[in-house]
């Protein structure tokens, strides 16, 4: 066997590995960073499960499905909240139907989050009804 080093290629590899190590390490921590541990976590868990993907906080996330920046203001029950997680279809019967909040449409298309273990959903339900104006 011939283990002869190429130091080169090694000092190469081991620069780009702990570059990837590094980048992927400040990708994760963004995130944390970015939305903090707030609030007993649950802003943490509402970025963690991707609700701003389709869903805007004070400027930050998607527009697919209604703003929740005031939920809290909204008065609405945790049972109600956490059906509505879980199971959209609880609330809105068709999917695609088309639903009006504050005078904007949005169509029914929010996926089942019943996956969400009970502690984490508490969590998020908490962080929404601590957004108010």
């Amino acid at each position: 066997m011939n283990f002869k080093i190429n130091y080169k290629k090694f000092l190469f590899v081991t620069i780009l590995t702990a570059a990837a190590v590094i980048f992927s390490g400040l990708r994760i921590a963004l995130p944390k960073a970015a939305y903090a541990y707030g609030n007993g976590g649950g802003r943490y868990l509402f970025n963690y499960y991707n609700c701003l993907d389709c869903h805007m906080i004070k400027g930050i996330g998607g527009t697919l499905g209604p703003a929740l920046s005031n939920y809290g203001s909204k008065n609405k029950s945790y049972g109600w909240t956490a059906a509505q997680i879980k199971n959209p279809q609880s609330h809105y019967k068709k999917p695609g139907s088309k639903i009006v909040v504050n005078g904007k449409t949005y169509y029914a298309v929010m996926p089942s989050y019943n996956y969400i273990p009970s502690a984490d959903l508490e969590k998020i339900i908490s962080y929404l009804n601590s957004l108010k104006k």
